[in-house]
């Protein structure tokens, strides 16, 4: 995180006064962000930058002398930040306190305002957000100053009212720009992502259209990802970006006028902010890359866009695109630890020749049957995901008792009973949701009640896991094993029909007929 030097003369006028007179608090459990942001803060010319741990010294701290701005994080140990923010409030000494935080739910936001918080900066954060955040408590300080003036003298009730209103839509800016955060944070899946982006954009800045582009390899063209109120724009459409007169990329303008109805004849430019009365245009970068463009079209009410909108809609390109690079992050370490699992997996199966590519045999039939049976393609992820895995906790079964030739001991059986149970507490810390875990715990119940672990009957033991059921048994029955040799196919099949409503799902049973069989 860079920040460009600035003058003492811009940075008196960022904090409304000299810098060198201003006491500042720190408050934050991790020494790193204590010290980094102590730094910056002498760097913008504070010379007289205190910090603490924790609440309780920093409650101290405060009771010996008064600070003009106090950062402070929510989730610390010994007091937390919320409690800090109370007594603040009740000592009754002038305090701007810009809370951080990793976490900030709508609820919490609420609270922290309600007991004296003047703004919030949302980890992890840059640090000009640092001096923009002074900047923006700075304004409200002036706007309030003036408030209680206007207020002294009744001929000034138009700015009072007018004070007020500004303040209303600073709270409810900033509402807005949380509940952005909040649920950019709910969204784990990239393609879901672009659908709420361009609903929220419209949503946000009251517009009518919307629509995200993203970049072909070449970055000559774009291509429709998705829309929002724009009817037969269909996804994949090319849209072709040229050279303007000044040398600068523009998006091709028979787009703009016939899918976005802006009837503005300045051109729309790829690579930068582009703001007119009645269309937005916003680069959307991944990493400093040329991702996309995120446009909305259409203000309603027949009103012009202003700042406000561009403002919005820049802070949601942003978020959305740090997002995405979060989600790649997280999948390519997920992919990272599940593949390190299904060599850990193959290697199992490789000690006894009779099992060796089990599990991906089990999963692309289960893919297969679920398929059949309407599953989405969050299912089929799971699927995909667990299947590999179901079959994990044998690394905790002695060999003996996986390859012995003859028939288990009841001692023997309820050992290799014991292997869901340990697969799942393998897997336990990867993240995974309820239904790939059930996968993994629960493809050994039976229809009937009689299966195991959990003794799960009918509809009780989740869908993924009776599909991977039915799939695991035939593979079974049709590979050689140590015990037996594989039986015929349509014995096979004919098992599958016998236990059809008794071990297994009768639904199941039918779409897997139909995948086995054609």
């Amino acid at each position: 995180m860079q920040e460009k030097a600035v003058s003492n003369i811009e940075l008196t006028s960022l904090v409304g006064e000299p810098c060198k007179g201003l006491r500042v608090l720190v408050v934050d459990d991790e020494a790193i962000i204590r010290e980094t942001l102590a730094s910056y803060l002498r760097y913008l010319g504070i010379d007289e930058v205190h910090s603490a741990p924790d609440g309780k010294q920093a409650v101290a701290m405060l009771a010996h002398g008064s600070y003009d701005y106090v950062f402070m994080d929510l989730m610390m140990p010994e007091m937390g930040g919320m409690e800090v923010l109370k007594e603040i409030n009740s000592n009754g000494r002038p305090t701007s306190v810009i809370v951080m935080t990793g976490f900030p739910s709508m609820e919490k936001v609420i609270d922290a305002m309600r007991h004296g918080a003047s703004d919030f900066l949302v980890k992890p954060f840059r640090l000009q957000d640092v001096k923009l955040s002074m900047e923006r408590v700075q304004r409200l300080h002036d706007l309030m100053k003036n408030n209680w003036l206007l207020n002294q003298e009744l001929e000034q009730k138009r700015q009072v009212e007018k004070l007020n209103t500004e303040l209303q839509r600073q709270i409810k800016e900033k509402s807005l720009l949380y509940d952005i955060i909040d649920s950019f944070s709910k969204i784990s899946i990239s393609e879901d992502l672009y659908g709420f982006l361009v609903k929220k954009a419209a949503d946000a800045c009251e517009a009518t259209k919307a629509c995200f582009l993203i970049y072909e390899q070449n970055r000559d063209s774009l291509l429709v990802f998705t829309s929002y109120g724009i009817s037969g724009l269909r996804p994949g459409t090319l849209v072709t970006i040229s050279r303007a007169q000044d040398g600068r990329r523009k998006i091709d303008h028979g787009f703009v006028s016939n899918h976005m109805h802006s009837d503005h004849e300045l051109p729309v430019y790829a690579d930068h902010i582009c703001r007119l009365s009645d269309l937005i245009s916003v680069p959307f970068l991944i990493r400093g890359e040329p991702f996309g463009i995120l446009m909305v079209s259409g203000k309603k009410n027949g009103r012009n866009f202003d700042r406000r909108d561009e403002f919005l809609l820049n802070f949601m390109s942003e978020k959305a695109a740090l997002n995405v690079e979060n989600m790649a992050l997280y999948h390519s370490l997920k992919e990272n630890l599940f593949a390190t699992l299904g060599a850990l997996v193959s290697a199992i199966e490789a000690r006894d020749r009779y099992t060796q590519q089990h599990s991906e045999r089990v999963t692309r039939l289960a893919i297969d049957i679920a398929i059949r049976l309407g599953c989405g393609s969050h299912d089929l992820r799971r699927i995909e995901s667990s299947g590999p895995l179901h079959d994990i906790g044998k690394i905790g079964i002695d060999d003996h008792i996986l390859k012995k030739p003859g028939k288990l001991t009841q001692e023997e059986f309820n050992n290799i009973k014991m292997h869901p149970l340990i697969g799942v507490n393998i897997v336990s810390n990867l993240g995974l949701d309820r239904e790939e875990l059930a996968i993994i715990r629960n493809h050994h119940e039976r229809w009937d009640g009689k299966g195991y672990p959990d003794g799960l009957k009918g509809e009780e033991i989740p869908k993924l896991a009776r599909i991977l059921s039915v799939a695991d048994a035939f593979d079974a029955m049709n590979s050689d094993r140590s015990y037996r040799n594989a039986l015929p196919f349509d014995t096979c099949l004919d098992e599958l029909k016998r236990n059809r409503g008794r071990q297994f799902d009768p639904q199941v049973v039918d779409a897997a007929l139909q995948v086995l069989r054609p």
